[in-house]
């Protein structure tokens, strides 16, 4: 797609951008362009450049190529690479991503495999919600994560999740945990902090947690915490899996856990 196209599809008048060429950037404002605009896709009009003088042409119509084209498709999950959208786990070779502010962590990330769908919004997929609920999901992704077993410990990777990014924990072979009526699971982890101590919160960071049973979402709570616990009591027999979604404006490292 050509820059001028892109620059279209963000809905964003080129005639209205102050034109001034020689002068200095604020990459700030171009940060929070972008990052507001793929927050929402309405945000960026030709108001949001007015009273910047120091924004050129050519920065403008950057920041609109890449919130336009983030907007239009997302990236389905590869545990092995790195991508736009969705969950990630954190290695050797990636950590780096996690390092770096949001404006700059979105460039570092490859783009992996794209779906689009008409009205410009992520298309989920999973194959352990139900598809009808999935379409009423306010999620930007929906990623699987297998945890690792050993010795008896189920051990939650480190991970990192980006604003909306919904990760479905499974077993090593992807499927749930199966429950007797009256048996319980719970879950532990804690957030790093540190790694993005000049972005993160020191006090904690916005996520839901629930479980997903018999192929059903239930939400179980969304609250800000430096450390999350969930503890279910089956209801019914059936398979479990829990979840947490990141309700951050930002990143969120999940940097251990458990379940057991």
């Amino acid at each position: 797609m050509k820059i001028s196209e892109m620059f279209e599809q963000a809905g964003i008048d080129t005639d209205a951008i102050p034109y001034e060429e020689d002068q200095t950037v604020d990459k700030e404002i171009i940060r929070r362009l972008v990052m507001r605009k793929i927050g929402n896709p309405s945000a960026i009009t030709s108001d949001s450049f007015a009273g910047s003088k120091k924004i050129s042409v050519k920065i403008a119509l950057v920041a609109a190529a890449v919130a336009a084209t983030m907007m239009s498709a997302y990236a389905v999950n590869a545990a092995t690479g790195g991508k736009l959208y969705g969950a990630i786990l954190l290695n050797k070779e990636n950590r780096h991503i996690a390092e770096r502010p949001n404006y700059a962590s979105m460039q570092e990330v490859s783009k992996g495999e794209v779906s689009e769908s008409p009205s410009g919004k992520p298309v989920l997929t999973s194959s352990i919600i139900q598809a009808s609920q999935l379409r009423t999901l306010n999620a930007g992704s929906v990623t699987n994560i297998a945890v690792s077993e050993k010795a008896g410990k189920i051990t939650i990777p480190e991970l990192f999740t980006n604003n909306g990014d919904l990760v479905i924990f499974t077993k090593a072979d992807g499927s749930g945990w199966r429950l007797n009526k009256g048996e319980q699971l719970s879950i532990g982890f804690r957030l790093d902090l540190q790694t993005r101590k000049k972005y993160s919160d020191p006090t904690g960071e916005w996520m839901e947690i629930g479980y997903i049973r018999n192929g059903e979402l239930v939400k179980g709570f969304a609250k800000k915490e430096k450390e999350f616990s969930y503890k279910i009591t089956a209801d019914e027999p059936g398979d479990y899996y829990f979840y947490a979604e990141n309700y951050s404006a930002g990143y969120i490292i999940v940097s251990s856990g458990t379940i057991e």
